[in-house]
């Protein structure tokens, strides 16, 4: 997996605007959704954003149905891959 060293605010941007149009959200939808003013998702899609708190990006991400790794670019899919469920060993009593 990719490492990053500082966060590419203008691959956040460009998720976060990609991500809502494929959910046919308007950027005063996602920001309700998120409890901040619509401003601020046409800052970060616009790359007029100089720092974002990892909490805002975790609502973003909530908001927008998607992971973590893909608004930061980590990750090309949207959404993780389901995880496989592991089949319980039995206890030894």
């Amino acid at each position: 997996m990719p490492t990053i060293e500082r966060l590419n605010l203008e691959v956040l941007g460009d998720r976060v605007r990609q991500r809502r149009k494929a959910r046919q959200l308007s950027q005063q939808e996602v920001a309700a959704l998120m409890h901040i003013p619509q401003s601020w998702i046409s800052d970060v899609e616009n790359g007029k954003r100089l720092h974002v708190e990892a909490d805002t990006i975790y609502r973003c991400c909530r908001a927008l149905g998607c992971s973590l790794d893909y608004l930061t670019g980590l990750s090309d899919t949207p959404t993780p891959a389901a995880k496989r469920s592991r089949p319980r060993k039995a206890t030894v009593g």
